[in-house]
């Protein structure tokens, strides 16, 4: 199973990811949000993921230019994307989709449970039933051939459960494995590797 560990703030949580055997690990570009990195955060971010490990940048509306820079100052790998993604970014992309959408086959997709405004604003994860129906979208649209990629309220006590059901192609982590937000626990990223399989 591939494991993108998202949100990472932390050199040293980016070398663990890794160490455990991470796919990718992701740093937040979008302000105003817990996780957000600064420019010189990210580059020390970035400088801890070491070469085999993708190095993903998250972004969400973002202008074309902003994120050509971004991705050329980083040298970022790939770019996840909520909004629309941009022509000639020259990295690889997975696109942040909605649960009605068509699936896109052979492409990377980031499918998560719905949320309500008052969820997010209260920083609340999402429900047992939305994460549920996600699981389901997640497979049926690995089915075909698209290259899904699970997150939303994922955690060490569900992670066996979620891979089993929805068979993605990448589980996706950020707060089902913090101490507080953009601060991983090293205990809860060694317990989610173990449940997901690679451990």
């Amino acid at each position: 199973m591939r494991i993108k560990v998202c949100g990472v703030t932390r050199p040293q949580d980016a070398r663990l990811a890794a160490k455990l055997g991470a796919w990718a690990v992701g740093m937040i570009f979008v302000p105003n949000t817990p996780r957000y990195l600064t420019p010189p955060r990210a580059k020390r971010v970035r400088a801890a993921i070491p070469k085999g490990v993708l190095a993903v940048g998250v972004f969400r509306h973002v202008a074309a230019e902003e994120l050509r820079r971004v991705v050329r100052e980083l040298r970022l790998d790939a770019v996840q994307i909520y909004g629309t993604v941009p022509r000639g970014i020259g990295v690889r992309v997975i696109q942040a989709v909605t649960l009605d959408a068509r699936p896109l086959r052979g492409k990377m997709v980031l499918i998560e449970p719905a949320r309500t405004d008052a969820d997010r604003r209260a920083g609340r994860g999402p429900s047992l039933r939305a994460q549920k129906e996600a699981w389901r979208t997640a497979a049926s649209w690995r089915a075909t051939g698209a290259r899904a990629i699970l997150a939303g309220g994922l955690t060490p006590a569900n992670a066996t459960e979620a891979s089993n059901t929805a068979k993605p192609w990448a589980l996706d982590v950020s707060s089902g494995v913090e101490r507080a937000p953009g601060i991983k626990s090293a205990r809860l990223l060694r317990a989610f590797f173990k449940a997901s399989g690679l451990h």
